[in-house]
């Protein structure tokens, strides 16, 4: 028995009673450490092994103009989001992760056209979130992807909550899209389980001046989802100790009475050095799994739908082949994988793979 085996045999019988069933489901994004097939190919495989959910997150820009024109999207596009479809692990649920938003969550997301991905045009950047045009090429795309990737749960977009930090006089606007599309879908997808996530960091900002304003608006907001999914990464609050991870995530249940669910999340084992940012964050692998045991028993509490690990493994060959301007936001997140660069596994990993070995209580 490795030493690894022997950590999760006694989680296990730390964690749970015997009888206890597991009512969320586990997973991952399909975020390769490479730019190989082998790394896409492994991290679909790791997922199989140590999870029940897929997390498809996909930020890869819209056809905007192809949709608005009611064109077929580019080839290239469309190769490759089918291929990811075609990647799915058998008997797993899939989270399907898609955005109307740029990186910056402050204006439209990247144009694709046959040209592939750039930034979008003027004439795109300069309408508001609300033009007719806007909701209806962005609905077209929502329900090609849903039809091309067949998801259990879908997020109609990604850490949303902050175009109100980022342009205040755009949520309205915002909003407004964001219910158009739902709606729509609902009227074809009934059944399909829909949000859009919210990252927990801006809402338990202390320097927000306005912070229970902000909060009422993003809790109104909630309160049209299916599910409030919510995206964490606990040292963006300079987190470290398992008291403060908790108090973060127990923050949740009084926040909405919407079944909760982590739509992304991580935190590094390794120290973090951002000179942009004035970024020195110091932590350990042991640190990175008193975020996993406090996560993992919080999503057991408060029943979870799911949990979501962004990075299965660290991606520094991956990280390499970045661009120069994101080389610095890359590296926040390079080194939060449950596995290292080198393969090892870290006791998170452990901890998870304990989690995943309870029983999942079916229905959900």
């Amino acid at each position: 028995m490795t030493r690894l085996t022997l950590v999760a045999v006694l989680l296990t019988a730390a964690f749970t009673r015997a009888d206890e069933s597991r009512p969320f489901r586990l997973g991952f994004t399909s975020w390769p450490s490479a730019a190989t097939v082998e790394a896409v190919t492994g991290a679909y495989t790791f997922i199989a092994a140590h999870g029940d959910l897929l997390a498809e997150h996909i930020e890869e820009g819209v056809p905007w103009q192809a949709a608005a024109d009611g064109k077929p999207f580019p080839r290239e596009f469309v190769q490759k989001m089918q291929g990811r479809a075609r990647n799915r692990p058998k008997g797993v649920k899939v989270l399907l992760s898609i955005t109307p938003l740029d990186m910056g969550r402050k204006g439209f997301a990247d144009l694709v056209d046959d040209r592939g991905k750039r930034m979008a045009p003027k004439e795109w950047a300069d309408k508001k979130f609300n033009d007719p045009s806007v909701k209806s090429a962005y609905l077209t795309y929502v329900l090609w992807m849903i039809d091309t990737f067949k998801p259990d749960y879908v997020l109609t977009g990604i850490e949303t909550n902050e175009i109100l930090n980022n342009r205040p006089d755009a949520w309205g606007a915002y909003r407004e899209l964001s219910a158009h599309v739902r709606g729509e879908v609902k009227k074809k997808h009934p059944k399909l389980l829909i949000a859009e996530s919210v990252t927990l960091h801006k809402l338990l900002e202390k320097g927000n001046k306005k912070l229970a304003d902000y909060q009422k608006s993003i809790r109104e907001f909630v309160a049209d989802h299916d599910f409030c999914a919510v995206s964490f990464y606990p040292f963006f609050l300079g987190q470290h100790k398992a008291a403060e991870f908790d108090d973060s995530l127990k923050f949740l249940t009084t926040f909405t009475d919407k079944p909760l669910a982590i739509a992304e999340t991580g935190h590094p084992a390794e120290d973090l050095d951002v000179k942009r940012w004035n970024l020195n964050f110091r932590t350990t692998p042991e640190e990175q799994n008193a975020y996993v045991t406090a996560l993992l028993k919080r999503a057991q509490v408060d029943r979870y739908l799911f949990v979501t690990w962004f990075a299965s493994k660290d991606f520094d060959e991956l990280w390499a082949t970045f661009p120069d301007a994101v080389k610095d936001i890359g590296r926040l997140w390079r080194d939060t994988g449950l596995v290292d660069e080198k393969g090892k596994e870290r006791p998170g990993l452990a901890t998870w793979t304990s989690a995943f070995g309870r029983p999942f209580a079916a229905g959900r």
